[in-house]
């Protein structure tokens, strides 16, 4: 079969069915009614009904993972994606859940991360189905709805429902990843003692910024009380660093407002966190000596996105830097809660990672709380699966890559066997989790190439 003849011919077709499920804001929200919340289950219902239109055998577990299957055989191919996405965010040149095809790009919250290499994976296997193949082992498209939080709703769907022999998932970039970094998710809580300072001076009564850990917030505020104008000092601050931000003045109150550039937690070096760009402004105010030691233990802690704050700096040939993000603040009258997500090299040793934390933690009077722990992922490259869907690729592309790392999380990593592969290629643009996220048409059509030749090779 001539897979890229065969993919350009389902161009209309991925752009149809894909914007049904980008037109979905499937964040996640609290509900008594729907596991993961109502847009959520939309979305899983969208996805699973275009597949039973399409002829395939579907299921819906409870509301919090489904699959879309086909062929026959004792062994199960799983591709593994996700339906959830991130908040959209502020700054969008369109609106996020009205998609928009423009110069080639497909513009939605969700078309990069994981919607379009969902749909990608799924045309792959309708184009075979349609050519009258039929694989020798169960083809299981398997679509989780809660990747971007905790992943409740795959490790739920895998209490219910078989593991494939091996899989991989479609949720980052080609080759082949045979490698993920560790993920940590945690928080750090401080009590606050109040101290009463001269009326004249800044009072900080609170901190907020960030929506998820796993993105660099692109906006941090702060409420201080102060007689003070703060304008000239924050102007000075924005210039010297780089940022941008506003003041809004109340009465006696002044809100700060920094802002930064989000990107995907796995690189955060490239994004400008809002949290620490804040935080450094008000290190520059006369606040009270329990303010400035904590603002200042949070910046020289898990302020540098490398953790040489905590001498965690540490890397590997197989999979890169260990790398910190502050993804979120909550500071109020009470206490004060810092959100981190870590990712660590696949031979760091997580013991010693997690030792550290709470040592820092409980040294300045904190506790760490552990929200999600994903141990790393490693394949080995010569792998028999790993080569086939290398090899895959090299003939697709003409190209002689070898498998590679990421500091990503995919669902490749519930897999007992499995690797994350594509759907983005090195030269696409990196935007999940950021505002304007979008996707080249051009390499969703040769991914579908290149799923559906693999499904080919490894089920026929």
């Amino acid at each position: 079969m001539n897979m890229n003849r065969l993919s350009q011919e389902y161009e209309q077709e991925f752009l149809d069915k894909v914007t049904k499920l980008l037109e979905i804001p499937s964040v996640y929200e609290q509900s008594e009614s729907y596991p993961l919340g109502k847009p959520i289950d939309d979305a899983l219902r969208t996805m699973l009904s275009i597949a039973e239109e399409d002829g395939f055998t579907t299921k819906n577990v409870d509301g919090r993972a489904g699959h879309v299957e086909f062929g026959e055989g004792e062994e199960v191919l799983g591709i593994l994606g996700h339906l959830d996405v991130v908040p959209a965010g502020k700054g969008w040149s369109t609106p996020p859940f009205e998609p928009v095809l423009k110069d080639g790009k497909l513009y939605a919250r969700g078309a990069q991360d994981d919607k379009g290499p969902v749909m990608a994976a799924y045309i792959a296997m309708k184009l075979l189905k349609e050519q009258g193949f039929k694989p020798k082992k169960r083809v299981r498209l398997i679509v989780g709805t809660d990747e971007e939080r905790d992943w409740k709703g795959m490790e739920y769907y895998f209490t219910k429902e078989e593991m494939p022999a091996f899989g991989f998932s479609p949720d980052a970039t080609f080759p082949v990843i045979h490698a993920e970094k560790g993920l940590l998710d945690f928080y750090m809580t401080y009590n606050l003692n109040q101290e009463t300072g001269s009326n004249s001076d800044p009072a900080l009564l609170k901190i907020t910024g960030g929506d998820r850990l796993n993105m660099v917030p692109d906006e941090a505020s702060a409420v201080v009380r102060s007689d003070k104008h703060l304008d000239a000092q924050f102007r000075e601050f924005l210039r010297d660093h780089g940022l941008e931000g506003t003041l809004e003045k109340s009465h006696q109150e002044t809100r700060i407002i920094v802002k930064g550039k989000s990107v995907h937690a796995s690189k955060p070096e490239t994004g400008v966190n809002a949290i620490t760009g804040l935080v450094s402004f008000l290190l520059t105010l006369p606040l009270s000596n329990n303010d400035v030691a904590l603002l200042s233990t949070i910046q020289q802690s898990v302020g540098k996105t490398d953790g040489s704050g905590l001498q965690l700096e540490q890397l590997d040939k197989e999979s890169g830097p260990l790398t910190m993000n502050v993804g979120s603040i909550d500071w109020n009258r009470d206490q004060c809660q810092i959100g981190v997500n870590l990712r660590y090299p696949v031979s760091a040793d997580p013991e010693v990672i997690l030792s550290t934390l709470k040592k820092s933690a409980h040294e300045n009077g904190g506790e760490l709380e552990v929200y999600d722990h994903l141990k790393a992922l490693y394949m080995d490259k010569d792998h028999h699966f790993v080569q086939t869907l290398l090899r895959v690729y090299n003939d697709a592309t003409d190209e002689a890559q070898s498998a590679i790392s990421i500091g990503g999380a995919t669902y490749a990593r519930a897999l007992k066997a499995g690797v994350a592969y594509g759907a983005l290629f090195a030269s696409s643009p990196d935007t999940a989790h950021q505002k304007d996220e979008h996707v080249l048409l051009s390499d969703m059509l040769k991914a579908i190439e290149i799923y559906a030749a693999s499904i080919y090779e490894l089920t026929r």
